[in-house]
């Protein structure tokens, strides 16, 4: 039995509306549906947990339809805990863009932090990109990349 595609990528969140203000209000995620969700067994057994209740945002990529998936708990309440990248099983989204230096300035003026401003990156002696990985609310990695030469086949 094969993939057949990527569906969603999702993060437990700390707050929607707080993550609805980065993940759409800067970065234009459009919100499909912003849903509580509560007393469904079948979402007690997925994810493991009893008298599961959360709230779930589905947001969707203007252009190519990416979807991502936020939860913030409410049973179990979540916790939050140190995140770093080199951590076993930390995670980021990374978003392709136009133009890596009007991101940032859009990010840092909407008062949204980053572990580095726009730095360029090389293989081969080439250069290929331009990146940064902006921080969320919760302070999620998000990776924003410009592409400058086929970065998938070197």
């Amino acid at each position: 039995m094969a993939l057949k595609m990527v569906h969603h990528h999702g993060f437990t969140v700390s707050s929607i509306d707080e993550s609805l203000k980065f993940y759409r209000d800067v970065l234009g995620l459009e919100v499909i549906r912003v849903s509580e969700r509560s007393n469904l067994p079948s979402y007690d057994t997925i994810l493991g947990y009893d008298n599961v209740k959360l709230t779930v945002a589905l947001l969707r990529h203007p252009v190519n339809e990416f979807l991502l998936e936020l939860f913030e708990y409410v049973n179990p309440p979540s916790t939050k805990h140190e995140l770093a990248n080199y951590f076993i099983g930390s995670s980021h989204v990374a978003f392709e863009v136009d133009d890596i230096d009007a991101q940032y300035k859009t990010l840092t003026d909407a008062g949204y932090g980053a572990i580095n401003p726009p730095v360029d990156i090389e293989r081969d002696g080439e250069k290929v990109a331009r990146a940064l990985y902006a921080l969320d609310p919760d302070g999620i990695s998000v990776e924003m990349f410009q592409e400058y030469a086929d970065i998938i086949s070197r």
